[in-house]
């Protein structure tokens, strides 16, 4: 408070009288404000004074989420601050850090990592550090005390030197609260402990802290939730001692947001004594409040009490408390409230005068976060001395590289310092001279992290020396974001492709160049609703030759446009991907799910981006997300559909995915007619004008016989731009059926399809293309062709016959000219009766009589030229699917008396766009779809029957093969050993380590809760635990499990689940379907593999698939909630398992991932039964209705 009137009185010269009304409207934004505490964002502040320094120990906040590095904050006053690095942690976060001098002279330091704490010692308040465990053990694990998660160790020194910590997280939980241990000489161990509960420290969630004024014991924390305005400090007193008995403090919550949010979630707090007065430091979120909770800054108010000693309600202030030291700065700051411009300024909340305002909660931000220089510029309004200039960039931890230069008149220029190498970081930064000068020019030209802006909180210009030493230390790195902008990155469209075309690479057409790969089976060329697209079916991508520039990495800009079909929504639907990992704000994954919470953009955590309404399905949109590194948006077909406040921290994959995630766990399932990415963010004008979509309609008509059912033809649905269907006129219908190698629509005469808008639209120029095939001979007169234009391919009439014809029939000024096989004939019954067929009400009785592949109708006249160009296209499209007869390479076999499993062989070698149709030769109608998967499982098959299975090939173009041989298949229930578990007497489960049960093992029963957690009763099993795991953790949840080698079937139905009948989640409780590598007692340590297939409603997973191995945890779900299957299915292939969910136990479904292939399973016998676990305090439950273990009775079981 002293500073901010001191400042005021010899800037400006106000009376008192005005300096009073001045601080009646006091506001975050005004200079001089002593709140924040510290430039920059750092959290979980603890504050220290040894001997006459200050010390604040934070969480370096602004990253990300606490990843450091470790840095110590020193003043003498309190309001000159400096910062400091130290040498430990070294670890990926650095979270909540304290400091305390032991009553052996040494320091200690402690701070946590998620759920455990470490301690290290030194002889200094800054270190050098020494663990004080070795090989990076905590001192503190997690549940250390029963009922305490572990985070947030706070230190307290009590005046007979005995020291406690006190700690804790998510203390909200039933049974739980806020740890507290009395430590040895040691320093890392516990002579006491104890739990003080939540029914006492109400609401408790985090951030202990204790102090003690006048014999009472105050246990300060924070309630609420950290990342919004809930975030609040609350307290508990004891007249006792640090250890309880505490009683709930007066006037809670004390300290909390004010009514204008400029002080929002404030929390995480300390306190320091100076005299008789009580300081607490806190943290509280940026102004503007960035996405998240991630930007916090340090803060400090006054405490007061009442008679009784209880604490009274702190208002916030920006004000601050000034000095509490004599101040180590006389020099007046010639720059403060001083006139200043800039290169630019993102808007009015960065504007130029924030960075000569001399208040730690206000920024000067330019406008964009690209490679080019930005400058600011002070003008001290007449000549001074200028001896050191003091700036006090956005990230203290990250350096900037920058010149100052100076001026006299603002138009010849000086250079006052250079430091456009620098690569130390630090706050302040100084640079000294001496000069006279008015003008100040600081420009920036590059920063290490990659998009990060060239942001200033101050600057400070001296006529003195200020600070006679410099802050900072030498960074490792060593590169620094220079780069440029290029403009648009990557470019694909499908237009120059050609219908039915594989394309198993292309070129990039951006300025990256290079060329995209196809990862597997290449996608294919087709029109879908008047566009040509390529087409991914949920297991292709391409993968790029060029690795992914520094341009996409950490918070640089960029705009991702693309033009999407998709005939269904789906819950994720990964579009181009360019990172590597999944930690949070790490992501740049972007899709077209319907996801609620990364539907759009997948940067993992609060970063994700959804659609804010969802686009239509079945319908063509262009999808275009901007990034100018501060907000995230979304547009659908040039309308603004979301966004976001955010800073991202990309970290770089060796290569952009389109089509995939980067791990390839999850593929493309939609059309794609155009990709852009570029590395700026396009203006919102710029995206509305330019990338609206527009009404496509250069392709009217497309029809594909190959899209068809086959048998009776009612209607034709139109693939092209005018929509629609073909309607099916009179009594006998046309056929979808195979033709001499094609699939065809076969027309008999009397038969025709009506299309009335195609003959409006038909009237001006256009063409029309058509795969047909004649059973009679073409009639010609001696000059119905052009014999200079016939080709090699073209037929005599004599043999046009039987056979495949391209026609093509164009129209330009009411001229109409008919093309066969590229040779031009003269109009021609035939060649009217296969038009009038498709595009006219009535034939007259003397309809075509032939079949058609695929009609297309174009908006354009094509020359004799074009017509030739297709037509070679067809010609070379047009061939057998395969050389080779088809067969299967695994027959059809039963692998339970209800599935049958069959695998063709696949002729990738010549052709690798091929489908498959199975197909059962006793019932043709028993038939699956087409499918690009030559493994086909069929889930509808009967116990004790026989099968006859057979089935043909076709490829893009819609060439087919002929059936194969049929294979027989008997489902008899005699070949299998099918093993159903008795849920009607508890017996079965209890006398399991007598042998004399079905069961080979259980695991958890005793560790994760009472003996009663594997149970039965109403022949139902039921499992039921608290505070269990299985992501490697102990305590386990229950496991009631079978020992099976060799290949199964392993099914249940989930009858029930906590929170199921309320339709209410009740913690993370997880149920299902578990198989799992052995452990015996002589690989104790070995690492968890196994595989689930569970139940989980919380955060709208539903069905979930966890696959562990190699210590790493990979999930995915269905994104069902409570609308999950609840009949689950594991299927062993060797080392090939599928994960499968269905509604009724019939029809089986696999979860997204699945199905999966695990080579360090391979040969192994697995554990195969039921668990449950809940992650958390609360407590859950799963029963079983059923489960049974199906096996070729060849196969052995344990």
């Amino acid at each position: 408070m002293f500073r901010f009137f001191l400042k005021l009185i010899i800037t400006l010269g106000f009376s008192v009288t005005s300096l009073t009304a001045f601080c009646q409207k006091n506001t975050a934004t005004l200079p001089g404000n002593g709140n924040p505490l510290i430039p920059g964002y750092f959290a979980d502040p603890t504050v220290r004074k040894f001997g006459d320094t200050f010390y604040i120990y934070a969480t370096t906040d602004g990253n990300g989420g606490g990843h450091g590095p470790s840095q110590v904050w020193i003043s003498k006053d309190f309001v000159n601050w400096k910062m400091k690095d130290m040498n430990w942690p070294t670890s990926n976060y650095y979270w909540a850090p304290d400091v305390i001098n032991g009553n052996d002279h040494k320091y200690y330091m402690y701070y946590c990592q998620p759920v455990d704490i470490y301690g290290a010692s030194a002889t200094s308040p800054t270190g050098p550090w020494t663990p004080l465990l070795p090989d990076g053990k905590s001192m503190i694990p997690n549940y250390f005390i029963p009922g305490v998660i572990t985070l947030d160790g706070q230190t307290f020194k009590d005046d007979d030197g005995k020291i406690y910590m006190f700690w804790g997280t998510w203390g909200t939980y039933p049974d739980h609260g806020c740890g507290v241990g009395l430590l040895n000489p040691d320093m890392h161990t516990f002579s006491k402990k104890a739990k003080i509960p939540n029914t006492i420290a109400k609401d408790f969630f985090e951030a202990p802290f204790m102090f003690k004024r006048k014999g009472i014991y105050y246990l300060t924390y924070s309630s609420g939730f950290c990342e919004n305005e809930t975030y609040r400090v609350q307290y508990a007193i004891s007249k006792t001692g640090p250890m309880g008995p505490f009683v709930f403090g007066k006037n809670n919550p004390v300290l909390s947001t004010n009514s204008d949010s400029t002080v929002h979630g404030p929390g995480h707090e300390s306190v320091i004594q100076i005299g008789n007065d009580f300081y607490m430091v806190y943290h509280r979120h940026n102004n503007p409040h960035s996405n998240g909770g991630y930007h916090r800054q340090v803060c400090a108010d006054k405490i007061t009490f009442d008679a009784e000693g209880n604490i009274e309600k702190l208002i916030p202030t920006h004000t601050g408390v000034g000095l509490l030291g004599k101040s180590t700065v006389r020099a007046i700051n010639l720059a403060y409230k001083k006139t200043a411009t800039a290169s630019s300024f993102y808007n009015d909340d960065y504007r130029p005068s924030f960075a000569t305002d001399d208040n730690n909660g206000t920024l000067w931000r330019p406008a964009h976060n690209d490679g080019t220089a930005a400058w600011l510029k002070i003008d001290l309004g007449e000549v001074k001395t200028i001896k050191q200039v003091l700036t006090q960039f956005e990230y203290a931890t990250w350096y900037y590289q920058y010149k100052i230069e100076i001026s006299a008149d603002g138009l010849k220029w000086d250079l006052f310092a250079d430091k456009t190498h620098n690569q130390q970081h630090g706050s302040p930064m100084i640079d000294n001279g001496d000069v006279k000068a008015r003008y100040v020019r600081l420009m920036i030209t590059g920063t290490e992290y990659p998009g990060l802006f060239k942001s200033i909180w101050n600057v400070k210009i001296y006529s003195d020396r200020a600070i006679q030493d410099e802050a900072g230390q030498l960074t490792v790195t060593g590169q620094v974001d220079s780069t440029r902008q290029k403009g648009l990155l990557v470019s694909f469209d499908a237009d120059s492709l050609q219908k039915g075309q594989s394309v198993p690479e292309f070129s990039n057409k951006g300025v990256l160049g290079g060329t995209f790969v196809a990862g597997g089976k290449a996608p294919y060329v087709d029109i879908i609703k008047g566009k040509k697209a390529l087409v991914f079916n949920g297991s292709q991508n391409f993968e790029s030759t060029i690795q992914v520039p520094r341009i996409l990495c950490g918070n640089n800009s960029y705009t991702v446009a693309y033009t999407i079909y998709s005939s269904e929504l789906l819950n994720e639907n990964p579009v181009l991907s360019w990172t590597a990992g999944e930690s949070e704000h790490r992501g740049a994954i972007f899709g077209y799910g319907k996801n609620r919470d990364f539907g759009v953009a997948q940067h993992f955590g609060v970063s994700d981006l959804p659609f804010g309404a969802m686009p239509s399905s079945a319908a063509w949109h262009q999808i275009v997300i901007t990034y100018d590194g501060v907000f995230e948006k979304v547009f659908v077909d040039g309308v603004l559909n979301n966004k976001e406040n955010k800073m991202l921290f990309m970290q770089p994959a060796n290569k952009i995915f389109f089509g995939s995630k980067t791990n390839k766990t999850l593929f493309l399932n939609a059309a794609v007619s155009s990709l852009k990415v570029y590395d700026i963010s396009l203006p919102d004008s710029l995206v509305s004008k330019s990338f609206n979509i527009k009404s496509h309609d250069d392709i009217p008509v497309s029809l594909d016989a190959d899209k068809l059912s086959y048998g009776k033809l009612t209607e034709w649905e139109n693939n092209g731009s005018l929509g629609g269907k073909f309607a099916a006129l009179g009594d006998v219908k046309p056929i979808v059926k195979d033709i001499c190698g094609k699939i065809a629509v076969a027309f008999f005469g009397s038969d025709n399809l009506d299309f009335y808008k195609v003959n409006k639209d038909t009237t001006n120029n256009h063409s029309l293309i058509a795969s047909v095939f004649l059973p009679d001979p073409v009639k010609y007169n001696s000059n119905q062709r052009d014999k200079n234009n016939l080709e090699s391919w073209a037929v005599d009439h004599e043999n046009s016959a039987g056979k495949w014809h391209l026609l093509v029939r164009t129209k330009k000024g009411g001229k109409v000219t008919d093309f066969m096989d590229g040779a031009k004939v003269i109009a021609n019954i035939q060649f009217d009766n296969i038009f009038k067929t498709l595009f006219s009400k009535t034939s007259g009785g003397n309809g075509f009589k032939g079949a058609v592949s695929t009609l297309i109708c174009l908006a354009q006249s094509l020359t004799p030229g074009e017509v030739a160009q297709i037509t070679a296209i067809w010609f070379k499209n047009f061939h057998p699917v395969t050389l080779k007869t088809p067969d299967f390479v695994i027959p059809p076999h039963a692998v339970s008396p209800t599935l049958i499993e069959m695998t063709a062989a696949a002729h990738t070698a010549e052709k690798e766009d091929l489908q498959y149709y199975f197909q059962d030769e006793k019932t043709s109608a028993k038939a699956g779809a087409w499918s690009s998967d030559s493994h086909y499982t069929d889930f509808k098959a009967v116990p004790d029957h026989i099968y006859s299975y057979r089935f043909k090939v076709r490829d893009n173009f819609g060439n087919v093969s002929r059936f194969s041989a049929a294979r027989t298949v008997s489902t008899s229930q005699a070949q299998f050993e099918v093993t159903n578990f008795d849920f009607s007497r508890q017996a079965d489960t209890s006398n399991i380590a007598s042998g004399n049960s079905n069961w080979s093992g259980v695991v958890g029963a005793q560790q994760a809760g009472a003996n009663d957690n594997i149970y039965v009763a109403d022949q139902l099993l039921t499992l039921k635990s608290k505070g269990s795991n299985w992501d490697g953790n102990l305590p386990y949840g229950p496991f009631i499990y079978k020992t099976i080698a060799g290949d199964f079937i392993a099914e249940t139905e989930v009858a029930d689940l906590s929170g199921y009948k309320e339709r209410t989640v009740k913690g993370n409780n997880d149920v299902g379907l578990m198989a799992r590598k052995a452990i015996t007692l002589a690989s104790e340590n070995t690492p968890e593999a196994l595989l689930q297939n569970s139940l989980f409603p919380a955060w709208n997973c539903g069905n979930l698939f966890t696959n562990f191995q190699s210590g790493q945890r990979m999930q995915t779900n269905t994104q069902g909630g409570w609308n999950f299957g609840r009949y689950l299915q594991i299927q062993r292939s060797g080392n090939i398992f599928s994960i499968r969910f269905s509604a009724d136990g019939k029809i089986w479904n696999d979860i997204p991932g699945s199905p999966i292939k695990r080579d360090d399973l391979n040969g192994f016998p697995l554990q195969v039964g039921l668990f449950q676990s809940t992650y958390g305090p609360q407590e859950g439950f799963g029963t079983f209705r059923s489960f049974k273990i199906t096996q070729e009775k060849k196969a052995s079981a344990k």
